[in-house]
Formats: C-alpha cells, structure tokens, sequence
C-alpha cells in the first residue's frame, strides 16, 4: 500500500522512526480525513525521546514494548496491551528499539472530543496513561475499517467514516478517563421529551392512553420509554396514569357538578363498578364517601 507520509506528518505530527527515508518498508499506513492508522515492522527502528502532537494517538502493542514514557512515568507494553496519549502529552520511548511491532491510532482532537460529548455530556476527555488490554471489538471494527480503506468498495467513504465513529466509541468505554456516567446524564431533551408526555397525558387522560402513543410521541422505543419514565418519576406510566384520573376525579367529585357515573365515564374510566373500586384502593373509601367527606 502507498505511503502517504505527508497525509501521517499532518495528523500525528513528527514521527521518531529512525529510517523513515524508505518509508514503504518501514511502515505501512492507511489514512482516512481524521484517522490515520501507522503500523510498524520488523524492519521499523524508533528512536529514543519523547514528541508531542495535536491528535489523540492509541497504541496498540503485537510485541512486547519496552520503556514506554508517558510524561515523566516509564512502563512496559506487553503484547495486546492498550495505551492512550492525550493531545501535547510527551510520550516516546527511554531507548531505540528496533523491528518491534505495534499500531499507533491517530485521531484528530475535535472528533474524540466530539463523541465524548454525545456519550458524557462533554468534549473535555482526557484519557489515563494505564496499560489496557484491546478489546475484541476495537480489534474487529479496527479490521473493518482498514479493509474498507485497502479495497475501496463501493460506499468506501461513508463506511469509513461510521467505522471510525464506532472505534472512538469502542476506544472511550475501553480506556479510562475523567469523564462518567453519571445519574443525570440523560440524552438531550429528556426533561422536555418527559413534560411533552405528561402534558400529553394531562390532556388525553380520558382517551385511554397507551405506551405505545406515548412513545411515538417523543421516538422512543416503548420499553426503553417505560424504563426511563420510570426512572424519572418512580411510577410506571400506566400507574401515573391513574393516579392521574384519580386526581381529576377528586376535583370533579368536590365540585359536585356532576354524577359519580358521569365522572367515571368523564376520567376515562370503563364502568362505574371499575371506577369505584379503583377509587376505593387509592383512596381508601368510595367516591360517594368522598363526595359526602365522610
């Protein structure tokens, strides 16, 4: 595969291979608009000393790697292992190595930063040094995603581009970083999205409801929108539902405009016999005893 050492020196800045002149020896790369992938080989000697650069870079080690720096910090990389190197964080390695095999994953800043804040909220991720093990899944979709930049199908681009999501997706839940999911962190919206329901609610309730209207409201899959209503109001939606119909009818009940029959058939209810005794397990005494404030 051609070498594009120009389109690697952009994203990833200096390089400290030591025989890059032939570089189509050396390494072999495969470079998408904001993912530049640079494996080594036996043939790849890097120097001693640290670099920086502007994009986030993963490294994964197929050898063992030894006196890898991170800041002022020095570990080893056995094989497998998963490391993370933050933007202009120093890291290189304490002495020259020679044929030792591993694949750097550059990533340009704005979209790791950009899938951090779809998944936590905010873009302002920084990863820890640690050593991590890689995942069979950042193995596969990193698969995918060098086959589909080596054969150039049809529809090449727009794979590449979902793929490389997916990896920085894969890369954030398999490293640990100053970012968590925390309680509240609930997708954009869902405090609107909740009140949408429940006003809803307040202006269907005589209708007869369903999950399933309530979740095409707001495109939520149903039982997702059943766990998370929940979640959210400690009621499931049918029960707020009902406590709901419960309440409008108390009003109408004190009001006194109306029949206990009418009332039931005005909250939605299918009897006179079902609202009774619904109302009684709520409240604890009939709608009549209500009516009268016995």
């Amino acid at each position: 595969m051609p070498v594009d050492m120009q389109k690697i020196l952009d994203l990833a800045g200096p390089i400290p291979f030591s025989n890059i002149e032939d570089s189509k020896v050396v390494v072999e790369n495969f470079c998408s608009k904001d993912i530049a992938v640079v494996s080594t080989n036996r043939n790849t000697n890097i120097s001693h000393g640290t670099h920086v650069h502007d994009s986030f870079e993963f490294t994964i080690c197929h050898t063992d790697i030894p006196s890898i720096v991170v800041d002022s910090r020095i570990q080893d990389g056995p094989k497998g292992a998963l490391i993370a190197f933050n933007p202009m964080q120093e890291h290189g390695l304490l002495q020259d190595v020679e044929g030792f095999n591993l694949s750097g994953i550059h990533i340009e800043k704005s979209i790791v930063q950009k899938v951090a804040e779809e998944i936590y909220g905010s873009p302002n991720i920084v990863f820890s040094n640690d050593i991590f093990m890689v995942s069979h899944d950042i193995n596969l979709l990193t698969g995918l995603f060098l086959e589909e930049l080596r054969f150039k199908q049809t529809g090449q681009e727009f794979m590449a581009e979902n793929l490389a999501l997916l990896i920085i997706g894969s890369l954030i839940r398999s490293i640990r970083h100053n970012l968590s999911p925390k309680p509240h962190n609930k997708p954009k919206g869902y405090e609107e999205n909740l009140k949408t329901v429940i006003d809803y609610m307040n202006e269907n309730y005589a209708a007869g409801v369903s999950c399933s209207e309530l979740s095409k409201l707001i495109k939520m899959d149903k039982y997702g929108f059943i766990r998370a209503f929940k979640k959210q109001t400690n009621k499931t939606p049918y029960e707020y539902l009902l406590d709901l119909k419960i309440e409008k009818a108390k009003k109408m009940l004190k009001d006194g405009k109306y029949s206990i029959t009418e009332i039931s058939m005005l909250c939605g209810f299918s009897s006179h016999s079902h609202f009774t005794t619904t109302f009684r397990k709520k409240i604890g005494i009939s709608p009549t005893e209500y009516k009268l404030g016995l």
